[in-house]
């Protein structure tokens, strides 16, 4: 079941209210930079990545840049650069043609009861406990407010969360950048108590339906690591296509 947004009464708004500027950035709204640290996904690696910040962008402009490799934390924009490492490659999803698989179908009737309440990117309290348990749990990491509101809150451009309920517990939230012709899935955090339902490809699932519901083209899910358990599955939505030397193509099976 999908519904449209709730006041649960719980929502406190961005304490930086997201204002689109026009279909540009201006140069002073922009601090590039380039960044080098521990590659999230590989330990022994090091990674590098052009970004930048500001609170604010229209949409149409993320339109451009995502098609040509940036993702979003927060209100930085970064884009991979890591020298002798091209294992990163974003991957975006054709929903108008996707069909579920008979193992996607079977999650979609195991969740049948779950209910999703869609509504503006916002923080409460019982959003935050949940994605400190489901770090906690699955990353054995100790997250703060602040943390998860600069990851999760923030944001420059439209974004929504999608809440997922089975009866009165919140087993699930994804956010989602709404664009000019597609959506981004920027995150999923759910209940690891609930990791019976197969609850990330429940709401992977639900995102392509909103996206083919708002007559989106595209859903945007990142970045497609082949070596990597954590990101590897993300080549299970089909058709879907590639980001490999600055061109979008599909990829043999």
């Amino acid at each position: 079941m999908l519904s449209g947004s709730k006041d649960k009464g719980k929502c406190l708004p961005n304490k930086k209210k997201t204002k689109l500027s026009g279909s540009s950035i201006k140069l002073d709204q922009v601090n590039s930079f380039i960044s080098r640290g521990k590659c999230p996904y590989f330990s022994s690696r090091q990674s590098i990545t052009h970004a930048f910040s500001t609170e604010t962008m229209h949409p149409g402009v993320y339109e451009t840049i995502i098609s040509s490799g940036f993702r979003r934390n927060g209100f930085y924009f970064y884009k991979n650069l890591c020298p002798n490492c091209d294992s990163c490659i974003p991957v975006r999803v054709d929903v108008q043609n996707f069909r579920p698989s008979k193992s996607q179908r079977r999650i979609l009737r195991k969740n049948s009861d779950v209910k999703i309440i869609r509504h503006a990117v916002c923080f409460d309290q019982e959003g935050f406990l949940l994605y400190r348990k489901y770090c906690d749990q699955r990353h054995g990491t100790v997250e703060t407010e602040e943390d998860y509101i600069r990851f999760l809150i923030e944001s420059s451009v439209p974004t929504e969360m999608m809440r997922y309920y089975a009866g009165k517990q919140l087993i699930g939230i994804g956010w989602t950048d709404i664009l000019s012709n597609s959506l981004s899935s920027v995150y999923f955090a759910f209940d690891p108590d609930c990791s019976f339902r197969s609850p990330g490809v429940f709401s992977l699932l639900k995102e392509a339906e909103l996206c083919k519901a708002l007559q989106k083209r595209w859903l945007h899910l990142g970045f497609w690591i082949k070596d990597n358990p954590k990101m590897s599955y993300k080549n299970q939505y089909k058709p879907c296509q590639f980001l490999i030397d600055g061109v979008w193509q599909e990829l043999p099976d």
